[in-house]
């Protein structure tokens, strides 16, 4: 099917040489052996696990060849060549991690690793031409005093995993690597749709990548065609706008509606107002209500005196929009980054009782 060696921290790696370049590695070198068994092995299908952003982790069998042409569209997308450098520093448990090294054996990276951290930048002061990067990862790298010198050491960094914030899309602007935000999800093998984050294609559309199609369902949610899949349409469970050129945006998840005696809230959309309106994180998530059928609860995170600010916040919000439970709690998120809602809905059917 594809090339069997891989390039890993300067070493090449090949099913010959596996067992002894795993003997007696930890953390991701580990984890990278093991996939790699898995790879090369003579299945044609790889299990992968959803993040669980919406409800528990799922596990799902994907097609290896599948798998193969999704890493070529990404190393065609972003102009890869055999020999460029790419950055590994996301959980190999999931499809973004997965992906990356598919990619490297596929399109000749060579593979830098970094254990997934907050930081994972720190202390490598080589050049990179491809990074995936979950937004937490960025937002920390920036706090550092370096932080801006790290991420211009990279040629394009690729954003996935979570909401963006407005102000962290400002200081993308200031450098001068490549920022992408992509779409996709486990089911499409990673992403099949970027947007530009800075430079002079800066949009706030995605454009899907060559020969996928997009619809939209009877319900308004996305709806997606893509060659190398052989599933036909696959709906998915995002509202979206379709321009006439066939960039999208996406308004927000279906199943994050909140329907309250009639008025259905996007709660994404909230939870950005809010954050721009306080700096706090919040999660809007629908709860029972006698009469309305739905009511608006708001889990949110940050300091406690911060809590007058929100409340005056929600106030100002249309009458159907204000919260009618409030509780502060750490909010809880999937290992790249989003907010796992099925968690947050237990955490106030906890507070409730």
């Amino acid at each position: 099917m594809q090339a069997c060696a891989i390039s890993v921290d300067g070493c090449t790696i090949t099913p010959a040489s596996l067992a002894d370049w795993r003997r007696g590695r930890t953390g991701i070198h580990a984890q990278l052996a093991d996939f790699l068994a898995a790879w090369w092995s003579d299945s044609p299908t790889m299990p992968l696990q959803t993040s669980g952003s919406t409800g528990a982790p799922k596990l799902m069998q994907a097609s290896k060849e599948a798998m193969a042409a999704s890493a070529a569209a990404t190393c065609r997308a972003f102009r890869l060549q055999p020999g460029h450098t790419a950055l590994l520093c996301l959980p190999l448990r999931y499809i973004a991690g997965q992906m990356m090294v598919v990619r490297a054996v596929v399109g000749g990276l060579r593979l830098i690793t970094a254990e997934p951290s907050s930081t994972p930048l720190a202390g490598n002061q080589s050049a990179i031409d491809f990074a995936p990067m979950v937004p937490m990862q960025v937002v920390s790298t920036l706090a550092q005093p370096d932080g801006a010198a790290q991420l211009t050491r990279v040629r394009t960094l690729l954003l996935g995993g979570g909401f963006i914030d407005p102000a962290l899309e400002e200081q993308l602007q200031q450098l001068p690597t490549r920022v992408f935000v992509s779409y996709g999800m486990t089911e499409t093998l990673s992403h099949i749709a970027l947007r530009a984050v800075n430079g002079p294609r800066r949009s706030q559309l995605y454009t899907p990548l060559p020969g996928v199609q997009v619809q939209l369902s009877p319900a308004d949610t996305l709806q997606l065609e893509v060659p190398y899949l052989n599933t036909g349409i696959l709906t998915t469970n995002d509202l979206a706008e379709i321009a006439p050129d066939g960039r999208f945006r996406i308004l927000g998840r279906a199943d994050a509606v909140i329907n309250s005696g009639g008025i259905k809230i996007q709660a994404e959309e909230l939870e950005q107002e809010l954050h721009r309106r306080t700096g706090l994180r919040v999660l809007a998530l629908p709860h029972p209500h006698p009469t309305l059928g739905q009511c608006v609860a708001l889990l949110w995170e940050g300091p406690a005196e911060a809590e007058p600010r929100l409340r005056a916040a929600c106030a100002a919000l249309p009458r159907y929009h204000q919260p009618r439970l409030m509780h502060h709690a750490p909010l809880p998120r999937t290992e790249s980054g989003k907010p796992a809602r099925a968690q947050a809905r237990k955490l106030l059917s906890q507070d409730e009782h």
